[in-house]
């Protein structure tokens, strides 16, 4: 058995899935892109959903539908171990507003193209909902799994991976699920993938051999 792979592994497997994935569970309506470096020092997004086709994504399990209406969508990726109290939430907000800013910026040197007057969604997709959101906002359920978080002037949507039914669309989400509830993804994902995808999440190794 090889060493335990960084926590920064996690992270990297969860993007690589949205990467790989994305495109084909949500049948070409939502493509994935690596966040691109925003001109702040050390600012960097997790990466992008762009929305291609906004109306293939009404029959998919949530959280996809609350991607129609825009044409981007910011995801921040918190894996199990990583910080979720306010100073995380708050460098998330951070690397939202600094995409809202270059977004419009990139317009503006754009000649011809109509002006953008919208707000970048927000999309923080983490093992649990922490009682640190509920505690200073309002949380507003959507779906199993999913919250609005309010007062915001932008859409703010919580996804707490370990509440997410188990299904294919959602597999990206579900890599960052923790505790009892990644056992149960191991479990069902063992039945569901080839062993080489398999054998990429040897991190979780813990949770497949208890599977």
């Amino acid at each position: 058995m090889g060493p335990i792979q960084p926590m920064g592994h996690l992270d990297q497997l969860a993007k690589l899935t949205f990467a790989e994935e994305t495109e084909a569970i949500t049948g070409g309506a939502v493509l994935w892109q690596p966040g691109p470096e925003i001109g702040l020092t050390e600012v960097r997004l997790d990466g992008l959903f762009m929305i291609r086709d906004p109306a293939r994504l009404a029959s998919l399990a949530w959280p996809w539908p609350a991607a129609e209406g825009h044409e981007e969508i910011v995801l921040e990726q918190k894996m199990p171990g990583d910080h979720l109290d306010n100073r995380a939430q708050e460098r998330a907000l951070l690397r939202r507003q600094a995409r809202q800013v270059q977004r419009l910026e990139m317009e503006m040197e754009t000649p011809g193209q109509p002006r953008w007057y919208g707000q970048q969604p927000l999309w923080m997709s983490a093992p649990i909902l922490p009682e640190e959101v509920s505690a200073s906002r309002r949380v507003r359920r959507a779906a199993t799994g999913c919250y609005w978080v309010e007062p915001s002037p932008f859409e703010w949507l919580w996804i707490a991976a370990n509440e997410l039914p188990l299904c294919e669309e959602l597999v990206p989400f579900l890599i960052g699920r923790s505790g009892r509830a990644l056992v149960e993804f191991a479990r069902w994902i063992l039945t569901r993938r080839p062993p080489m995808w398999v054998l990429r999440m040897h991190p979780f190794q813990g949770a497949f051999l208890a599977a």
